[in-house]
């Protein structure tokens, strides 16, 4: 696509957009899923239905400077910007919309970051720690932020397979499950990792936790359970493929799989240092038996998350096409679960200093959006006292599991906010992939 040219793109839709007003249990207005890329000047339809109901559709936006849309749903875009687009029914009970972001360019590679469990307290409690007040890690200060939804198809809690398999495809599914249609019909589900591969795109998997684990496996596989390592390993090497592999190892996979499909494969610290970018186009990087220490029980026996991110795009960006990268700070979820806010604060902080990895490598580039987010709270943590910098924050935590809480999303290297208005984590998907439609 020409430089210049104005795209349109829908980024706030699963698979249907479904919005009731208080009218009790009447059909909704239908808007179908819509992300195609719209150039200024021309124009592109929406279509809607509204099931058993006998009335006109109108449609209108709320900012006609950056959309206009016809009585028949025929939309334009007319500058960059954001703008809402409503289509209800003639008398105004029923109602449905959808989030449009105009931009100018298309980005060359995707980086984006998953704290595994990391709520708006983990944020907190780490910037508490590190610098004495809140709202002072280097991703809080991105030019856009957000809070996410994380619910399940069959939980208002959800799992990391869940929520991950929601960012990865843009389908809610059942907790547990891998990016496969469940429910639905068990098809496989297209991840943004295999859409972007699709396009000549080099991809990664980078993570804290063993590499088969949900979170990374809902970017690269598909199964019906999350616990499924060894099939979740095959699929990686045999099926999606990334070019980058770099977690722990031995749970499902296997530094001889990984060296018969043609990975360049180390286990050590010092070999994975040694590694030279540009004469691997795949390179796994496989450390112990399960996931990687605690930052504060080893931090030097294997490359920690920065490091990892470092080599990660030192591989990656040889590929002039672009690439799509995923890092996850795994490990914060863990620490969650039995309620450790040392381990906690240490997994934040260790997260933080990988994306400041990824800006560095970013600077000067004008070509690259990250995207900073969670797939979901863990612990139900609460800051409580602020003892200042060096020392532990007094905190609460409510449970030994997962939350409701909706979760912060950050993004940088965007010229229009991608992530306004009401945001659910399968927007994640649509968000990145309406770039490249």
């Amino acid at each position: 696509m020409k430089k210049g040219f104005v795209k349109l793109l829908i980024v706030s839709f699963s698979l249907l957009l479904f919005y009731q007003c208080s009218l009790g249990n009447r059909p909704n207005i239908l808007l179908d899923k819509y992300r195609k890329i719209v150039l200024v000047g021309s124009s592109e339809t929406i279509h809607a239905s509204t099931p058993f109901l006998n009335q006109n559709i109108i449609w209108y936006s709320n900012d006609e400077s950056v959309v206009t849309v016809s009585d028949s749903g025929i939309i334009t875009g007319n500058a960059t910007g954001n703008a809402v687009i409503y289509v209800e029914s003639e008398d105004g009970s029923y109602q449905a919309r959808c989030y449009v972001t105009v931009v100018l360019t298309v980005p060359k590679n995707i980086i984006l970051f998953i704290g595994d469990g990391m709520g708006p307290e983990q944020v907190k409690a780490a910037g508490i720690y590190k610098n004495g007040v809140p709202g002072s890690l280097v991703f809080e200060s991105f030019e856009h932020t957000n809070l996410m939804t994380t619910y399940s198809a069959n939980s208002e809690i959800t799992d990391s397979a869940a929520s991950a398999t929601a960012m990865a495809t843009g389908y809610k599914v059942n907790n547990g499950v891998v990016s496969t249609a469940v429910p639905g019909d068990n098809s496989e589900l297209e991840t943004i990792l295999e859409f972007l591969k699709d396009k000549g795109k080099s991809t990664g998997l980078v993570t804290t936790t063993h590499i088969t684990n949900a979170t990374p496996a809902c970017f690269g596989a598909h199964e019906y359970s999350r616990t499924n390592y060894d099939n979740i390993a095959s699929d990686y090497i045999n099926g999606s493929k990334p070019n980058v592999l770099f977690g722990g190892g031995d749970v499902g996979i296997s530094i001889s799989e990984t060296q018969s499909a043609e990975y360049y494969t180390v286990s050590t610290k010092i070999d994975f240092e040694n590694i030279n970018p540009l004469l691997y186009e795949y390179v796994s990087a496989q450390f112990g038996t399960d996931n990687l220490p605690y930052m504060v029980d080893d931090a030097t026996t294997y490359p920690d998350l920065s490091q990892m991110t470092e080599k990660a795009l030192a591989i990656l960006e040889t590929d002039g096409d672009g690439f799509f990268l995923l890092v996850e700070g795994g490990r914060i979820d863990h620490a969650g679960h039995i309620n450790d806010i040392e381990r906690t604060i240490a997994e934040t902080i260790e997260f933080e200093d990988a994306i400041l990895s990824a800006l560095n490598w970013m600077s000067g580039k004008t070509d690259t959006v990250l995207i900073v987010t969670a797939d979901h709270e863990t612990g139900g943590l609460k800051v409580v006292i602020n003892n200042g910098a060096g020392i532990l924050p007094d905190v609460t935590w409510s449970t030994g599991y997962h939350t409701g809480i909706e979760v912060p999303v950050y993004v940088s290297g965007s010229e229009e906010n991608i992530i306004f208005d009401e945001f659910d984590n399968t927007h994640i998907y649509y968000t990145v992939s309406d770039f490249f439609e």
